[in-house]
């Protein structure tokens, strides 16, 4: 008799909504976690295809040579697409290559087309990523998987789990517990939460959702009850 699919369980909801909160009651259930905001790090680091598409869709930043570890980029070590050296850094970046997210991040939630052109270098890679790590943990675990994903809802991303669950916030809570958390300021949180998908468009692709009202004890209790309902549907079952 086949051995059953480990179940992908799949956790959106947008930035500041209490993710991670569930995702950790979930891991404390035996579950095995992904975070695909520490993949998409991966994939952003110094010298990775993606992070030299960053260079050149948003500085025109072309690199002489390959990124040497442990050795500081000078601006010498650039130059754009018609071969003049940059007389400085790339304000992607700092000095050991790393990309400064805060800035990136500054501009594209309040550039749709910046957005978009971070989001057609990413999410490719990322979901070829996600799709790995699905296939490798089901050929050595029935464990349950579980993926806390914000950007589910962007279309890359759709079908890869069985069974959605939104954690759903309001979008004055989600603003101040991203401005404590990235030191932002109330305004800028607050325009990062507006550049993000709609409660309506979440509602769409949700299978389960998990109101988040600022309790972090109540969203535990929560997701704790949810959680037999979630293996169900993921299984085939029905959950209703």
């Amino acid at each position: 008799m086949a051995k059953s699919k480990a179940p992908v369980i799949i956790i959106t909801g947008g930035t500041g909504a209490g993710k991670s909160t569930v995702a950790a009651v979930f891991k404390k259930l035996q579950a095995r976690v992904v975070d695909a905001d520490r993949l998409a790090r991966r994939l952003l680091k110094p010298g990775e295809p993606a992070w030299y598409e960053i260079l050149r869709e948003f500085c025109d930043a072309h690199l002489e040579g390959p990124v040497e570890s442990g050795k500081h980029l000078l601006p010498g070590n650039f130059f754009d697409h018609l071969g003049r050296v940059f007389p400085n850094l790339p304000w992607v970046i700092n000095s050991q290559g790393v990309l400064r997210r805060d800035q990136l991040g500054a501009m594209v939630f309040s550039d749709p087309r910046a957005l978009e052109t971070l989001n057609r270098i990413v999410h490719p890679r990322l979901r070829k990523l996600l799709d790995a790590k699905i296939e490798l943990h089901r050929k050595l675990s029935q464990r349950p998987l579980v993926m806390d994903i914000a950007v589910y809802p962007e279309r890359p991303f759709r079908g890869l789990g069985d069974v959605v669950l939104w954690v759903r916030a309001p979008g004055g809570l989600r603003a101040q517990r991203l401005a404590d958390h990235k030191r932002l300021t109330l305004e800028d949180a607050s325009i990062r939460v507006r550049a993000q998908w709609t409660d309506e468009e979440f509602e769409k692709i949700a299978d389960f959702i998990l109101p988040n009202l600022g309790s972090d004890e109540e969203l535990r209790y929560g997701a704790e009850r949810l959680w037999p309902k979630l293996l169900i549907k993921a299984s085939g079952g029905s959950a209703e």
